[in-house]
């Protein structure tokens, strides 16, 4: 085995260990829904709070922590202006450094597979930015798992890079105001049946969108 091969069983290992141990510790009690509320003014008192929250993204994204407690997070503490700001660094920080996992490890991997495998690696490159902001805007596989898939498949960094920018922001947008809207403050009832009608109607943007995408692309 080469001293190459050898770093990248040692790196997949770790990998492994640490979501293990974030699974199975009670680090996985801050992950549920009540541990959020008692943690929120906590968060708010804490002048770092907006790095803390962008390193703790990032490093979910590596280690395929939910995606959406993170926003959510963001957007009840601060609002779902800033608390989507916060999560979109987080994320393409996190993301940025997911893929150049994927590619290190998963080097070589698709040529494994012969005429499939070089099929895809020609489709990405042909039509990686398109590609991955269709994935991207498409509720489905977690955010990790294209993370690490479009590092295997060699798409560009730069198509890569903005796909995912502009696929994941109406998510950010749509999970903070949620978060935002639900968690925070009284509201009048007129107030809210108006956050009510705003959150169904991005809802509702979120699932027609990506078709709509996908038919313009196609012709």
């Amino acid at each position: 085995m080469t001293k190459r091969g050898a770093i990248k069983i040692a790196l997949g290992m770790l990998f492994v260990a640490v979501i293990a141990g974030i699974y199975f510790s009670p680090l996985r009690d801050h992950l549920s829904r009540v541990r959020i509320r008692s943690d929120v003014d906590v968060l708010r008192a804490l002048w770092y709070g907006p790095v803390a929250l962008i390193a703790a993204y990032a490093a979910g994204c590596v280690f395929a922590l939910p995606a959406s407690i993170f926003i959510i997070i963001a957007g009840v503490v601060w609002g779902w202006k800033f608390g989507a700001l916060y999560a979109m660094c987080g994320a393409m920080i996190g993301a940025s450094l997911s893929y150049f996992v994927g590619r290190f490890l998963g080097e070589g991997l698709l040529a494994k597979f012969g005429r499939a495998g070089r099929a895809v690696e020609s489709q990405v490159a042909s039509a990686g930015f398109k590609t991955m902001l269709v994935v991207r805007l498409i509720p489905g596989p977690p955010f990790a798992v294209w993370n690490y898939g479009a590092g295997v498949a060699k798409v560009k960094f730069r198509d890569y890079f903005f796909g995912t920018l502009l696929g994941t922001l109406p998510a950010h947008l749509i999970f903070a105001y949620c978060a935002d809207a639900l968690f925070n403050g009284t509201m009048t009832e007129g107030a809210a049946l108006k956050r009510l009608a705003i959150v169904a109607a991005l809802i509702l943007a979120m699932i027609f969108l990506p078709n709509l995408l996908k038919r313009k692309i196609r012709a």
